[in-house]
């Protein structure tokens, strides 16, 4: 009869974590980020391949990367500071001259002028 209840102690435990408390659902969040063609989208999207990033799609008409985070994995800002090291200026950082000017000339966009925030 102990081995019963210790056996039927241990299932329901298991069944209680494994059945998903806790499991944080991704958020939606949006930003701008500058570039100009379809090789941008593909750099920019590669640079937010990261634990915690479930989606990353970036549009080239409207400038705006659509991402899908968990937040108790990775923040909008690692994301976007990603990003920008791999040479696209965004809402949050500015990438360094040295990135963007590996860029492929049809990938350097007009920068907008730094702002500090």
């Amino acid at each position: 009869m102990k081995k019963v209840l210790s056996i039927l102690s241990v299932a329901s435990l298991f069944v209680a974590f494994s059945c998903g408390g806790g499991k944080t659902p991704a958020i939606e969040m949006t930003a701008h980020v500058w570039g100009n063609c379809e090789k941008c989208k593909a750099t920019i999207e590669k640079s937010c391949v990261m634990d915690g990033v479930s989606e990353a799609i970036w549009n080239e008409d409207s400038k705006l990367l659509n991402l899908k985070l968990d937040t108790s994995l990775v923040s909008l800002d690692a994301v976007l500071n990603a990003v920008a090291k791999a040479g696209y200026d965004n809402d949050k950082f500015y990438a360094d001259d040295y990135a963007y000017n590996k860029l492929l000339d049809c990938c350097q966009y007009d920068r907008r002028p730094f702002e500090s925030k």
